[in-house]
């Protein structure tokens, strides 16, 4: 079995102009153009209804990633969502489940999966 390595381990292979071949441990940093399926991206929950994709940083909070009508991503308005935010409350539950599978990806011998 291979040793799996945190998202903010791996270098970045969507040629970003940022960060190609190079880690990401900041999500908003100007000028990325990340993909959602880039090696640097943790778990991330594509959440269509509320436009966006929802991710967990390296510390376990819950981000949220504006997408754009082209299909990219807003990375210079990605954030941690906080209280403020409209889904706040339904946030908090997303972002247990996020912790939770991402447990067990990182553990599935613990599952015998």
């Amino acid at each position: 079995m291979l040793t799996y390595l945190m998202p903010w381990q791996r270098p970045c292979d969507c040629r970003c102009p940022v960060h190609h071949k190079r880690t990401r441990l900041t999500y908003d940093e100007f000028g990325c153009a990340c993909t959602i399926a880039c090696a640097t991206q943790p778990l991330t929950l594509l959440a269509d209804r509320w436009n966006c994709a929802l991710f967990l940083d390296q510390a376990g909070y819950l981000w949220q990633v504006p997408a754009l009508t082209d299909g990219t991503w807003d990375w210079g308005n990605a954030g941690e969502i906080d209280t403020r935010h409209d889904f706040y409350h339904a946030s908090v539950v997303i972002e247990s489940r996020l912790r939770e599978l991402v447990h067990v990806l990182a553990n599935p011998e613990v599952f015998n999966l």
